[in-house]
Protein backbone atom coordinates (compact mmCIF):
# COMPACT_ATOMS: atom_id res chain seq x y z
CA UNK A 1 0.00 0.00 0.00
CA UNK A 2 1.56 3.29 -1.12
CA UNK A 3 1.69 6.62 0.66
CA UNK A 4 -0.66 8.15 -1.93
CA UNK A 5 -3.30 5.51 -1.09
CA UNK A 6 -3.15 6.34 2.61
CA UNK A 7 -3.45 10.05 1.84
CA UNK A 8 -6.40 9.38 -0.50
CA UNK A 9 -8.16 7.49 2.30
CA UNK A 10 -7.62 10.45 4.64
CA UNK A 11 -9.07 12.77 2.01
CA UNK A 12 -12.18 10.60 1.55
CA UNK A 13 -12.56 10.25 5.32
CA UNK A 14 -12.65 14.03 5.68
CA UNK A 15 -15.25 14.59 2.96
CA UNK A 16 -17.50 11.68 3.97
CA UNK A 17 -17.61 12.68 7.64
CA UNK A 18 -21.01 13.69 9.00
CA UNK A 19 -19.82 17.20 9.88
CA UNK A 20 -17.73 17.72 6.74
CA UNK A 21 -19.30 21.10 5.94
CA UNK A 22 -18.59 22.45 9.42
CA UNK A 23 -15.06 21.01 9.34
CA UNK A 24 -14.39 22.57 5.94
CA UNK A 25 -15.63 25.98 7.08
CA UNK A 26 -13.45 25.76 10.20
CA UNK A 27 -10.41 24.69 8.13
CA UNK A 28 -10.91 27.62 5.73
CA UNK A 29 -11.16 30.11 8.62
CA UNK A 30 -8.08 28.63 10.29
CA UNK A 31 -6.25 28.61 6.94
CA UNK A 32 -6.89 32.33 6.44
CA UNK A 33 -5.87 32.99 10.05
CA UNK A 34 -2.61 31.03 9.64
CA UNK A 35 -1.86 32.72 6.31
CA UNK A 36 -2.13 36.16 7.91
CA UNK A 37 0.14 35.04 10.75
CA UNK A 38 2.70 33.63 8.29
CA UNK A 39 2.72 36.86 6.27
CA UNK A 40 3.21 38.93 9.43
CA UNK A 41 6.01 36.66 10.67
CA UNK A 42 7.73 36.71 7.28
CA UNK A 43 7.53 40.52 7.35
CA UNK A 44 9.01 40.49 10.84
CA UNK A 45 11.85 38.27 9.62
CA UNK A 46 12.65 40.82 6.93
CA UNK A 47 12.29 43.91 9.13
CA UNK A 48 13.94 42.41 12.22
CA UNK A 49 17.52 43.62 11.49
CA UNK A 50 16.27 47.16 10.90
CA UNK A 51 14.20 47.07 14.10
CA UNK A 52 17.25 45.85 16.03
CA UNK A 53 19.45 48.62 14.63
CA UNK A 54 16.82 51.22 15.53
CA UNK A 55 16.01 49.98 19.05
CA UNK A 56 19.46 48.57 19.95
CA UNK A 57 22.11 50.61 18.13
CA UNK A 58 25.54 49.00 18.23
CA UNK A 59 24.13 45.45 18.49
CA UNK A 60 24.97 42.97 15.73
CA UNK A 61 21.58 41.62 14.43
CA UNK A 62 23.10 38.22 13.60
CA UNK A 63 24.67 37.75 17.04
CA UNK A 64 21.45 38.85 18.75
CA UNK A 65 19.35 36.54 16.57
CA UNK A 66 21.64 33.58 17.17
CA UNK A 67 21.67 34.17 20.93
CA UNK A 68 17.95 33.36 21.16
CA UNK A 69 17.85 30.24 18.97
CA UNK A 70 18.21 27.84 21.92
CA UNK A 71 15.34 29.64 23.68
CA UNK A 72 13.25 29.27 20.54
CA UNK A 73 13.70 25.52 20.35
CA UNK A 74 13.18 24.93 24.08
CA UNK A 75 9.95 26.93 24.08
CA UNK A 76 9.01 25.23 20.81
CA UNK A 77 9.43 21.80 22.40
CA UNK A 78 7.08 22.76 25.24
CA UNK A 79 4.56 24.17 22.75
CA UNK A 80 4.63 20.93 20.76
CA UNK A 81 3.62 18.90 23.83
CA UNK A 82 0.37 20.85 23.89
CA UNK A 83 -0.28 21.52 20.20
CA UNK A 84 0.85 18.35 18.40
CA UNK A 85 -1.26 15.22 18.50
CA UNK A 86 -0.07 11.66 17.95
CA UNK A 87 -1.45 10.44 14.59
CA UNK A 88 -1.30 6.76 15.60
CA UNK A 89 -5.07 6.23 15.70
CA UNK A 90 -5.38 7.17 12.01
CA UNK A 91 -3.81 3.83 11.03
CA UNK A 92 -5.72 1.66 13.52
CA UNK A 93 -8.15 0.34 10.83
CA UNK A 94 -5.17 -0.86 8.74
CA UNK A 95 -3.55 -2.97 11.47
CA UNK A 96 -5.88 -5.91 10.84
CA UNK A 97 -5.12 -5.86 7.10
CA UNK A 98 -2.29 -7.47 5.18
CA UNK A 99 -0.33 -4.23 4.81
CA UNK A 100 3.39 -3.85 5.25
CA UNK A 101 4.31 -2.24 8.56
CA UNK A 102 6.96 -0.14 6.81
CA UNK A 103 4.25 1.47 4.64
CA UNK A 104 2.22 2.41 7.70
CA UNK A 105 5.31 3.81 9.41
CA UNK A 106 6.11 5.87 6.32
CA UNK A 107 2.57 7.27 6.31
CA UNK A 108 2.64 8.07 10.05
CA UNK A 109 5.92 9.96 9.77
CA UNK A 110 4.75 12.01 6.78
CA UNK A 111 1.31 12.57 8.33
CA UNK A 112 2.83 13.86 11.58
CA UNK A 113 5.01 16.41 9.76
CA UNK A 114 1.96 18.20 8.35
CA UNK A 115 1.46 20.72 11.14
CA UNK A 116 1.50 24.48 11.35
CA UNK A 117 4.21 24.42 14.03
CA UNK A 118 6.58 22.77 11.51
CA UNK A 119 5.81 25.31 8.78
CA UNK A 120 6.19 28.38 11.00
CA UNK A 121 10.04 28.33 11.20
CA UNK A 122 10.30 28.59 7.40
CA UNK A 123 8.73 32.05 7.66
CA UNK A 124 11.15 33.07 10.41
CA UNK A 125 14.54 31.72 9.35
CA UNK A 126 14.40 32.03 5.54
CA UNK A 127 13.63 35.80 5.31
CA UNK A 128 16.18 36.68 8.00
CA UNK A 129 18.85 34.49 6.40
CA UNK A 130 18.34 35.96 2.93
CA UNK A 131 18.23 39.59 4.11
CA UNK A 132 21.00 39.51 6.76
CA UNK A 133 23.12 36.35 6.78
CA UNK A 134 23.55 35.94 3.00
CA UNK A 135 25.27 39.35 2.43
CA UNK A 136 27.50 38.88 5.50
CA UNK A 137 28.58 35.22 5.20
CA UNK A 138 27.82 34.13 1.64
CA UNK A 139 25.60 31.50 0.03
CA UNK A 140 27.32 28.35 1.38
CA UNK A 141 27.19 29.46 5.02
CA UNK A 142 23.56 30.60 4.62
CA UNK A 143 22.45 27.29 3.11
CA UNK A 144 24.24 25.31 5.82
CA UNK A 145 22.72 27.55 8.49
CA UNK A 146 19.22 26.91 7.11
CA UNK A 147 19.92 23.17 6.93
CA UNK A 148 20.89 23.27 10.61
CA UNK A 149 17.74 25.19 11.57
CA UNK A 150 15.41 22.83 9.73
CA UNK A 151 17.27 19.82 11.12
CA UNK A 152 16.65 21.18 14.64
CA UNK A 153 12.97 21.76 13.80
CA UNK A 154 12.58 18.14 12.69
CA UNK A 155 14.58 16.99 15.71
CA UNK A 156 12.10 18.82 17.97
CA UNK A 157 9.22 17.26 16.06
CA UNK A 158 10.35 13.64 16.36
CA UNK A 159 11.67 14.14 19.90
CA UNK A 160 8.22 15.39 20.91
CA UNK A 161 6.58 12.38 19.20
CA UNK A 162 8.92 10.01 21.04
CA UNK A 163 8.41 11.59 24.47
CA UNK A 164 4.61 11.74 24.04
CA UNK A 165 4.53 8.06 23.05
CA UNK A 166 6.67 7.12 26.03
CA UNK A 167 4.45 9.27 28.24
CA UNK A 168 1.42 7.18 27.27
CA UNK A 169 2.99 4.26 29.16
CA UNK A 170 4.62 6.37 31.87
CA UNK A 171 3.60 10.01 32.42
CA UNK A 172 6.84 10.64 34.35
CA UNK A 173 8.60 10.98 31.01
CA UNK A 174 6.79 14.23 30.34
CA UNK A 175 7.34 15.61 33.83
CA UNK A 176 11.03 14.66 33.65
CA UNK A 177 11.44 16.70 30.45
CA UNK A 178 9.60 19.70 31.94
CA UNK A 179 11.73 19.44 35.10
CA UNK A 180 14.92 19.27 33.01
CA UNK A 181 13.94 22.41 31.07
CA UNK A 182 13.00 24.17 34.32
CA UNK A 183 16.39 23.27 35.87
CA UNK A 184 18.24 24.54 32.79
CA UNK A 185 16.26 27.77 32.78
CA UNK A 186 16.84 28.17 36.54
CA UNK A 187 20.58 27.69 36.03
CA UNK A 188 20.45 30.31 33.28
CA UNK A 189 18.57 32.77 35.54
CA UNK A 190 21.06 32.38 38.39
CA UNK A 191 23.98 32.85 35.95
CA UNK A 192 25.34 29.32 36.37
CA UNK A 193 25.12 28.93 32.61
CA UNK A 194 24.20 31.38 29.88
CA UNK A 195 21.79 30.28 27.15
CA UNK A 196 22.32 33.48 25.21
CA UNK A 197 26.13 33.26 25.17
CA UNK A 198 26.14 29.51 24.45
CA UNK A 199 23.58 29.90 21.68
CA UNK A 200 25.47 32.78 20.06
CA UNK A 201 28.80 30.92 20.25
CA UNK A 202 27.35 27.73 18.74
CA UNK A 203 25.50 29.26 15.81
CA UNK A 204 28.00 32.00 14.98
CA UNK A 205 30.62 29.24 15.01
CA UNK A 206 28.44 27.29 12.59
CA UNK A 207 28.38 30.28 10.22
CA UNK A 208 32.20 30.40 10.30
CA UNK A 209 32.45 26.60 9.83
CA UNK A 210 29.47 25.62 7.62
CA UNK A 211 30.39 21.91 7.61
CA UNK A 212 29.35 21.76 11.28
CA UNK A 213 25.76 21.63 9.99
CA UNK A 214 26.37 17.87 9.88
CA UNK A 215 26.02 17.78 13.69
CA UNK A 216 22.37 19.02 13.95
CA UNK A 217 21.56 16.94 10.88
CA UNK A 218 22.97 13.83 12.59
CA UNK A 219 21.03 14.64 15.80
CA UNK A 220 17.79 14.88 13.80
CA UNK A 221 18.47 11.54 12.08
CA UNK A 222 19.22 9.81 15.40
CA UNK A 223 15.98 11.18 16.92
CA UNK A 224 14.01 10.05 13.85
CA UNK A 225 15.48 6.54 14.03
CA UNK A 226 14.80 6.35 17.79
CA UNK A 227 11.18 7.40 17.31
CA UNK A 228 10.71 5.14 14.28
CA UNK A 229 12.09 2.06 16.07
CA UNK A 230 9.89 2.66 19.10
CA UNK A 231 6.83 3.09 16.90
CA UNK A 232 7.68 -0.03 14.89
CA UNK A 233 7.91 -2.15 18.07
CA UNK A 234 4.58 -0.82 19.40
CA UNK A 235 2.53 -0.73 16.19
CA UNK A 236 -0.03 -3.33 17.27
CA UNK A 237 -3.75 -2.91 17.66
CA UNK A 238 -3.69 -3.91 21.32
CA UNK A 239 -1.26 -1.02 21.93
CA UNK A 240 -3.76 1.49 20.55
CA UNK A 241 -7.27 0.43 21.55
CA UNK A 242 -8.78 2.04 24.61
CA UNK A 243 -9.68 -1.25 26.33
CA UNK A 244 -6.04 -1.88 27.14
CA UNK A 245 -5.71 1.55 28.69
CA UNK A 246 -8.61 0.74 30.99
CA UNK A 247 -6.96 -2.41 32.31
CA UNK A 248 -3.82 -0.56 33.36
CA UNK A 249 -5.57 2.45 34.92
CA UNK A 250 -4.42 3.34 38.40
CA UNK A 251 -6.32 2.78 41.61
CA UNK A 252 -6.48 5.59 44.16
CA UNK A 253 -7.17 3.52 47.26
CA UNK A 254 -5.87 6.33 49.49
CA UNK A 255 -9.02 8.32 48.66
CA UNK A 256 -11.37 5.50 49.67
CA UNK A 257 -11.06 6.44 53.35
CA UNK A 258 -12.83 9.74 52.60
CA UNK A 259 -16.09 8.05 51.66
CA UNK A 260 -18.25 9.20 48.74
CA UNK A 261 -16.28 12.42 48.23
CA UNK A 262 -13.00 10.49 47.99
CA UNK A 263 -14.57 8.09 45.49
CA UNK A 264 -15.82 11.00 43.34
CA UNK A 265 -12.35 12.60 43.33
CA UNK A 266 -10.88 9.21 42.40
CA UNK A 267 -13.28 8.97 39.44
CA UNK A 268 -12.24 12.46 38.32
CA UNK A 269 -8.56 11.49 38.44
CA UNK A 270 -9.24 8.35 36.40
CA UNK A 271 -11.20 10.40 33.87
CA UNK A 272 -8.33 12.89 33.57
CA UNK A 273 -5.58 10.32 33.00
CA UNK A 274 -7.60 8.02 30.72
CA UNK A 275 -8.76 10.65 28.23
CA UNK A 276 -6.82 12.88 25.89
CA UNK A 277 -8.55 16.23 26.35
CA UNK A 278 -8.56 16.50 30.17
CA UNK A 279 -5.04 15.04 30.25
CA UNK A 280 -3.90 17.75 27.82
CA UNK A 281 -5.30 20.41 30.16
CA UNK A 282 -3.38 18.95 33.10
CA UNK A 283 -0.19 18.94 31.03
CA UNK A 284 -0.81 22.57 30.06
CA UNK A 285 -1.27 23.46 33.74
CA UNK A 286 2.14 21.89 34.40
CA UNK A 287 3.85 23.65 31.49
CA UNK A 288 2.40 27.02 32.52
CA UNK A 289 4.44 26.83 35.74
CA UNK A 290 7.52 27.64 33.65
CA UNK A 291 6.04 30.96 32.54
CA UNK A 292 7.44 32.58 35.68
CA UNK A 293 10.95 32.31 34.22
CA UNK A 294 9.77 34.20 31.14
CA UNK A 295 7.77 37.02 32.74
CA UNK A 296 8.63 37.45 36.43
CA UNK A 297 12.19 38.87 35.94
CA UNK A 298 10.96 41.48 33.46
CA UNK A 299 8.13 42.81 35.65
CA UNK A 300 10.19 42.60 38.84
CA UNK A 301 12.75 44.93 37.29
CA UNK A 302 10.08 47.44 36.23
CA UNK A 303 8.11 47.11 39.49
CA UNK A 304 4.91 46.25 37.59
CA UNK A 305 3.12 44.37 40.39
CA UNK A 306 -0.17 44.26 38.48
CA UNK A 307 1.35 42.12 35.70
CA UNK A 308 3.08 39.97 38.32
CA UNK A 309 -0.32 39.37 39.92
CA UNK A 310 -1.87 38.49 36.53
CA UNK A 311 0.75 35.83 35.81
CA UNK A 312 0.60 34.56 39.41
CA UNK A 313 -3.15 34.15 38.94
CA UNK A 314 -2.59 32.22 35.70
CA UNK A 315 0.20 30.05 37.10
CA UNK A 316 -1.62 29.07 40.28
CA UNK A 317 -5.20 28.93 38.98
CA UNK A 318 -5.13 27.79 35.35
CA UNK A 319 -6.36 24.28 36.20
CA UNK A 320 -9.48 25.71 37.87
CA UNK A 321 -10.31 27.75 34.78
CA UNK A 322 -9.53 25.09 32.16
CA UNK A 323 -10.94 22.02 33.91
CA UNK A 324 -13.74 23.79 35.78
CA UNK A 325 -15.43 25.37 32.76
CA UNK A 326 -16.42 21.83 31.66
CA UNK A 327 -17.17 20.66 35.18
CA UNK A 328 -20.29 18.63 34.30
CA UNK A 329 -19.52 18.24 30.58
CA UNK A 330 -16.60 15.88 31.31
CA UNK A 331 -19.26 13.27 32.14
CA UNK A 332 -21.59 14.35 29.31
CA UNK A 333 -21.42 10.96 27.55
CA UNK A 334 -22.88 9.18 30.59
CA UNK A 335 -24.54 12.03 32.50
CA UNK A 336 -28.02 10.54 32.00
CA UNK A 337 -26.84 7.39 33.77
CA UNK A 338 -25.29 9.41 36.59
CA UNK A 339 -28.50 11.34 37.19
CA UNK A 340 -30.52 8.09 37.37
CA UNK A 341 -28.67 7.30 40.61
CA UNK A 342 -29.36 9.09 43.85
CA UNK A 343 -26.27 11.32 43.69
CA UNK A 344 -25.90 13.97 46.38
CA UNK A 345 -25.07 17.05 44.29
CA UNK A 346 -23.69 18.88 47.33
CA UNK A 347 -21.09 16.15 47.77
CA UNK A 348 -20.49 16.01 44.02
CA UNK A 349 -19.73 19.75 43.85
CA UNK A 350 -17.69 19.60 47.06
CA UNK A 351 -15.55 16.83 45.52
CA UNK A 352 -14.89 19.06 42.50
CA UNK A 353 -14.04 21.98 44.80
CA UNK A 354 -11.59 19.86 46.83
CA UNK A 355 -9.96 18.68 43.59
CA UNK A 356 -9.48 22.33 42.59
CA UNK A 357 -7.97 23.16 45.99
CA UNK A 358 -5.58 20.18 45.86
CA UNK A 359 -4.25 20.85 42.34
CA UNK A 360 -4.08 24.61 42.91
CA UNK A 361 -2.16 24.05 46.16
CA UNK A 362 0.39 21.86 44.37
CA UNK A 363 0.85 24.52 41.70
CA UNK A 364 1.28 27.18 44.39
CA UNK A 365 3.90 25.14 46.28
CA UNK A 366 5.93 24.52 43.12
CA UNK A 367 5.64 28.17 42.04
CA UNK A 368 6.82 29.31 45.50
CA UNK A 369 10.40 28.70 44.34
CA UNK A 370 10.04 31.87 42.25
CA UNK A 371 10.37 33.70 45.56
CA UNK A 372 14.14 33.42 45.10
CA UNK A 373 13.79 35.98 42.30
CA UNK A 374 12.33 38.60 44.64
CA UNK A 375 10.42 38.64 47.92
CA UNK A 376 7.51 40.55 46.32
CA UNK A 377 6.54 37.42 44.38
CA UNK A 378 5.64 35.50 47.56
CA UNK A 379 2.80 37.76 48.84
CA UNK A 380 1.54 38.24 45.28
CA UNK A 381 1.34 34.47 44.73
CA UNK A 382 -0.32 33.94 48.13
CA UNK A 383 -3.00 36.49 47.21
CA UNK A 384 -3.49 34.90 43.77
CA UNK A 385 -3.70 31.41 45.30
CA UNK A 386 -6.27 32.39 47.94
CA UNK A 387 -8.37 34.25 45.39
CA UNK A 388 -8.25 31.31 42.97
CA UNK A 389 -9.52 28.73 45.47
CA UNK A 390 -11.80 31.05 47.45
CA UNK A 391 -13.48 32.98 44.62
CA UNK A 392 -12.56 31.76 41.14
CA UNK A 393 -13.36 28.13 41.95
CA UNK A 394 -16.97 29.02 42.88
CA UNK A 395 -17.40 31.41 39.95
CA UNK A 396 -16.19 28.64 37.61
CA UNK A 397 -18.57 26.04 39.09
CA UNK A 398 -21.47 28.48 38.75
CA UNK A 399 -20.60 29.21 35.10
CA UNK A 400 -20.41 25.44 34.45
CA UNK A 401 -24.10 25.11 35.31
CA UNK A 402 -24.79 27.08 32.11
CA UNK A 403 -22.66 24.82 29.89
CA UNK A 404 -25.04 22.51 28.03
CA UNK A 405 -22.67 21.28 25.31
CA UNK A 406 -21.55 17.69 24.85
CA UNK A 407 -17.79 17.07 25.04
CA UNK A 408 -15.74 14.47 23.17
CA UNK A 409 -12.93 13.45 25.55
CA UNK A 410 -10.90 11.55 22.95
CA UNK A 411 -9.84 14.74 21.13
CA UNK A 412 -6.88 16.84 22.21
CA UNK A 413 -7.45 20.22 23.87
CA UNK A 414 -5.20 22.07 21.41
CA UNK A 415 -7.17 24.13 18.85
CA UNK A 416 -10.31 22.32 20.01
CA UNK A 417 -13.23 24.67 20.65
CA UNK A 418 -15.89 22.02 21.19
CA UNK A 419 -17.99 22.87 24.23
CA UNK A 420 -16.70 26.46 24.35
CA UNK A 421 -19.23 29.22 23.89
CA UNK A 422 -19.52 32.95 24.60
CA UNK A 423 -20.17 32.27 28.30
CA UNK A 424 -16.89 30.34 28.65
CA UNK A 425 -14.92 33.18 27.06
CA UNK A 426 -16.69 35.70 29.30
CA UNK A 427 -16.00 33.58 32.38
CA UNK A 428 -12.29 33.28 31.49
CA UNK A 429 -12.03 37.07 31.10
CA UNK A 430 -13.94 37.68 34.33
CA UNK A 431 -11.86 35.43 36.58
CA UNK A 432 -8.60 36.67 35.03
CA UNK A 433 -9.00 40.39 34.51
CA UNK A 434 -11.64 41.12 37.17
CA UNK A 435 -9.30 40.62 40.14
CA UNK A 436 -6.40 42.13 38.18
CA UNK A 437 -8.38 45.34 37.70
CA UNK A 438 -9.19 45.45 41.44
CA UNK A 439 -5.53 44.82 42.31
CA UNK A 440 -4.39 47.55 39.89
CA UNK A 441 -6.74 50.19 41.33
CA UNK A 442 -5.93 49.36 44.96
CA UNK A 443 -2.18 49.21 44.29
CA UNK A 444 -2.19 52.49 42.36
CA UNK A 445 -4.35 54.61 44.65
CA UNK A 446 -3.88 53.07 48.11
CA UNK A 447 -0.82 50.82 48.19
CA UNK A 448 0.75 47.42 47.53
CA UNK A 449 -0.11 45.81 50.86
CA UNK A 450 -3.70 47.05 50.75
CA UNK A 451 -4.10 45.34 47.37
CA UNK A 452 -2.53 42.11 48.67
CA UNK A 453 -4.65 42.03 51.87
CA UNK A 454 -7.88 42.91 50.04
CA UNK A 455 -7.50 40.23 47.37
CA UNK A 456 -6.43 37.65 49.97
CA UNK A 457 -9.38 38.57 52.21
CA UNK A 458 -11.86 37.90 49.39
CA UNK A 459 -10.40 34.41 49.00
CA UNK A 460 -10.44 33.75 52.75
CA UNK A 461 -14.09 34.86 53.01
CA UNK A 462 -15.00 32.50 50.17
CA UNK A 463 -13.24 29.60 51.92
CA UNK A 464 -14.91 30.44 55.24
CA UNK A 465 -18.37 30.28 53.68
CA UNK A 466 -17.63 27.38 51.32
CA UNK A 467 -20.42 25.16 52.71
CA UNK A 468 -23.13 27.76 52.14
CA UNK A 469 -21.76 28.57 48.68
CA UNK A 470 -21.65 24.86 47.72
CA UNK A 471 -25.26 24.41 48.90
CA UNK A 472 -26.30 27.38 46.77
CA UNK A 473 -24.39 26.01 43.75
CA UNK A 474 -26.16 22.65 44.16
CA UNK A 475 -29.49 24.51 44.05
CA UNK A 476 -28.39 26.33 40.89
CA UNK A 477 -27.47 23.01 39.28
CA UNK A 478 -30.87 21.50 40.14
CA UNK A 479 -32.62 24.51 38.56
CA UNK A 480 -30.83 23.91 35.23
CA UNK A 481 -30.34 20.13 35.48
CA UNK A 482 -32.83 19.21 32.75
CA UNK A 483 -31.39 21.78 30.32
CA UNK A 484 -27.93 20.33 30.94
CA UNK A 485 -29.19 16.78 30.30
CA UNK A 486 -30.97 17.85 27.13
CA UNK A 487 -27.88 19.65 25.84
CA UNK A 488 -25.58 16.68 26.53
CA UNK A 489 -27.83 14.42 24.42
CA UNK A 490 -27.13 16.51 21.30
CA UNK A 491 -24.00 15.02 19.76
Amino acid sequence: MTLSTFLAHQWHSFWRARNANKSLALQIILGIFYLLIFIEIAGLGILLPYLIKESMPGKDPIVLFCSYIIYYFLVGLLARFQLQELPSLSIQPYLTQNIKRSSMLHFLNVRSLVHVINVLPFFVFIPFSIVVILPAYGAVATICFLISMFALVFNNHFLNMYIKRKSVDNSWWFFAVVAAIAILKGADYFKLISFEKSSADIFIGLLHQPLFCIIPLAIAIITFVLNNNYLRSHLYIEELVSERKLTISKSYSLLDRYGDIGEMISLDLKLIFRNKRPKSLVILSGVILLYGFMFYPKYLQTGNYTMLFLFALIITGLFISNYGQFLFAWQSSHFDGMMSYNINMKQYIKAKFLLFVTVCSLQFLIASFYGFMGWQIIPIQIAAFLYSIGVNSFVTIYAATYNYKYLNLSKSASLNFQGIGALQWLQSLLISFGPVLVFFLLNKFIGFWTAIISISSLGIIGLAFNRKIINWLAEQFNIRKHKILEGFRER
